[in-house]
């Protein structure tokens, strides 16, 4: 289930590179940031951010890391050489956290934004600890942490700590059939049990650890797969599949992570 993770990231990330955007002019177009750069190269501002050329290389760019991504997610599920899956891992990793950065700063640095990316940027290397041998003790503790972490940053955005996307009410309304109002209620509960759900993952106890994954589980199944069923009636196939399907196979790890941690939970032999 972690080795899924790992590659579910890594795959979830390339083919959003191939098929959609990435965030990278997040960074690229910020004028405080590379004006100095654009002026280097010749280009005034307004220039630089209007060039055809300019944004045909960003789109490049960010095929060459779908590319990259996708042949890492690949490597990891089809190999067990340990100096080949290292780069594998290091190069998903560095795309996957610069992924998460970038997104970060696109939401005016949100430390929710932040949190609620982490289970997926780090599966790689929780996977590569593990498959390791590495303290598998700390591995799970480290789990827990990353999921603990995603949940109390999709927390912070249902319960309206942050500002509610736009996204998760849509969500909501389509996948239930209410109205805005009940949807934006619907919310706050599932944020409050999320703040409940992390804090018992966190605790040194391990029915409290348990008795997290009942809820955890089942909603990370219904909020990744909300990407299919809500979006399917509302955009045109090509739109569900270049830019919905990778969006949620890039969320698997929120599935397939809690879960590793409820086979510890209640396999006969747990790994400690």
């Amino acid at each position: 289930m972690l080795r899924a993770a790992a590659v579910a990231a890594a795959l979830g990330l390339g083919l959003v590179g191939l098929f959609h955007d990435l965030p990278l002019r997040v960074l690229l177009w910020d004028a405080a940031w590379w004006t100095p750069v654009a002026e280097a190269l010749g280009y005034e501002w307004t220039e630089w951010v209007t060039s055809p050329v300019i944004d045909q290389n960003i789109n490049l760019v960010g095929k060459i890391i779908g590319v990259i991504c996708c042949l890492a997610g690949g490597t990891m599920a089809l190999t067990n050489r340990p100096k080949i899956l290292r780069v594998a891992v290091v190069a998903a990793t560095v795309f996957l956290v610069l992924q998460q950065l970038l997104l970060w700063k696109d939401h005016f640095w949100q430390i929710g934004h932040l949190m609620e990316y982490s289970l997926r940027a780090g599966a790689p290397l929780l996977w590569w600890y593990f498959f390791r041998g590495r303290s598998n003790g700390a591995v799970r503790t480290a789990i827990r942490w990353a999921v603990a972490l995603t949940f109390l940053g999709h927390g912070l955005y249902a319960a309206g700590v942050h500002p509610v996307p736009g996204h998760f009410i849509l969500m909501t309304q389509s996948g239930l059939g209410v109205g805005e109002q009940v949807a934006r209620n619907l919310l706050l509960l599932v944020g409050v049990l999320d703040f409940l759900a992390a804090l018992l993952l966190i605790l040194p106890n391990e029915k409290a650890q348990r008795l997290s994954l009942y809820w955890i589980i089942p909603w990370a199944i219904l909020t990744t797969l909300a990407r299919i069923w809500s979006y399917s009636t509302l955009v045109p196939l090509d739109t569900l599949l270049s830019q919905w399907i990778p969006a949620t196979i890039i969320r698997l790890p929120h599935i397939l992570v809690p879960m590793a941690l409820w086979y510890w939970r209640t396999s006969a032999n747990p790994v400690k």
